[in-house]
């Protein structure tokens, strides 16, 4: 799992007749119809609640064959420090001081920002070489392993925040690794996500479409620069509404929802682009006092709800 800040460099081995035919990972709805169709795989759309999301779903097998080979570009490595900071700047104004918990850390890169702001943090990482390299450039702790296996040996520590920068969308079953999260955060703890806004690539699929491009949605090429829709690791692509409603079905209330940080790239023309996209993102989200949230990518800060409320909450969802 890890950042979407990878580079792969081998071609998943499809195994069809392993995949699993899934409810909507927000709302728990069957009821879907066909997106995209794409490099032997399905992207749905949930017609309740509009979640995009792969299904059937890749068997655990053939992801792990997939992530046995991820790894960290140089663009994550040494092109994130404008993103790092944005998304600390976003903890800090809720919380001056804490443990971090961040999960799919990839290099490790965030973990040394916020340590630097005073934090004790950890990190958890499926590859190999991104633990290996966190560990080695900055010195962090990073456990090497999966969400789950993590849990289930330290379920009893508690982290003020915990943050998900680029992997929830990774994650086979977000709400349920989401309900995991809520019993390590500490009492008005703080859950920071950051996901690709999958209605950019949307739009720009449909543009494409519309004058005939082959390939549209440039998902047979796993190089491009939107993200959005990337197959096979992309098992969810949200929005913001999916990305709420999700949230306060696992018991979280979102405190701030915005354009996300730039994550820069080595080229001056697509960083121009991304810069340009993200002030133009913030200046309609501050002129409609919040009401309007689109950007490449979108970052959410959202708080632990007691349980008594949370029920009620959702209680009164489903009525």
């Amino acid at each position: 799992m890890g950042r979407t800040r990878r580079v792969f460099s081998s071609t998943v081995v499809a195994a069809p007749s392993r995949r699993t035919i899934v409810a909507c990972h927000v709302c728990s709805s069957r009821n879907d119809t066909t997106y995209i169709e794409a490099r032997g795989y399905r992207i749905a759309q949930c017609r309740k609640c509009g979640l995009w999301f792969v299904n059937p779903q890749p068997a655990v097998e053939e992801l792990l064959q997939f992530y046995a080979t991820y790894d960290d570009g140089e663009q994550w490595r040494n092109l994130e420090e404008h993103f790092n900071r944005g998304v600390r700047k976003a903890i800090l104004q809720t919380k001056p001081s804490g443990r971090v918990l961040d999960v799919g850390c990839g290099s490790g890169n965030f973990l040394r920002c916020i340590k630097e702001a005073g934090f004790s943090a950890l990190g958890i990482e499926p590859s190999n070489s991104g633990s290996e390299y966190g560990r080695e450039a900055h010195g962090v702790d990073i456990y090497h392993g999966m969400i789950e296996d993590y849990l289930a040996l330290h379920g009893g520590r508690s982290f003020d925040v915990v943050t998900l920068l680029n992997v929830l969308e990774h994650l086979t079953d977000p709400a349920g690794t989401l309900s995991q999260l809520w019993k390590v955060l500490a009492p008005d703890g703080l859950l920071v996500i950051v996901v690709p806004d999958a209605r950019f690539h949307d739009l720009i699929g449909r543009l494409r479409r519309f004058v005939g491009v082959s390939d549209p949605y440039w998902i047979e090429q796993p190089k491009s620069f939107l993200s959005g829709f990337k197959l096979p690791d992309h098992l969810c692509s949200f929005q913001p509404r999916t990305i709420a409603s999700l949230l306060r079905r696992c018991g979280f209330q979102v405190v701030t929802m915005e354009s996300a940080p730039v994550v820069f790239n080595a080229g001056l023309g697509r960083n121009v682009a991304k810069l340009l996209m993200f002030w133009v993102s913030r200046a309609l989200h501050f002129f409609t006092y919040r009401r309007i949230v689109i950007g490449y990518s979108t970052l959410v800060v959202a708080r632990k709800v007691q349980h008594s409320i949370h029920l009620r909450s959702a209680t009164n969802e489903l009525c």
